[in-house]
């Protein structure tokens, strides 16, 4: 079941993002771990379809960019590119101050 992710970008236009079921796995790895609180909570209310505050946002895109440099210092195999792009759909809603919306689908 994948997570879609959406913010309103202009009048008409959003900006989205689909957490597949490839990268749930990876996120996983660093679940209840003290130093990812916010990205913990995106797992445990992932098919919740919360919605995500700016300020959580930029919570959640510096948490990812944590999260890669521990992976990376254990060397252990992720989904690089997908990561990187979940962390700038992040941003970019932070930086806009936009409310994330998320629908889970089948």
């Amino acid at each position: 079941m994948a997570l879609n992710m959406y913010f309103k970008n202009g009048i008409i236009r959003k900006t989205r993002y689909q957490i597949s079921d490839e990268l749930v796995p990876a996120l996983y790895q660093i679940h209840d771990n003290a130093n990812f609180p916010q990205l913990t909570w995106l797992i445990d209310n992932l098919y919740d379809n919360p919605q995500i505050q700016p300020d959580i946002a930029q919570a959640l895109a510096d948490e990812m960019v944590g999260f890669e440099k521990l992976i990376l210092s254990l060397h252990l195999p992720f989904p690089r590119v997908p990561l990187q792009k979940m962390q700038s759909f992040f941003m970019q809603a932070a930086a806009s101050q936009q409310v994330i919306h998320t629908s889970s689908t089948l």
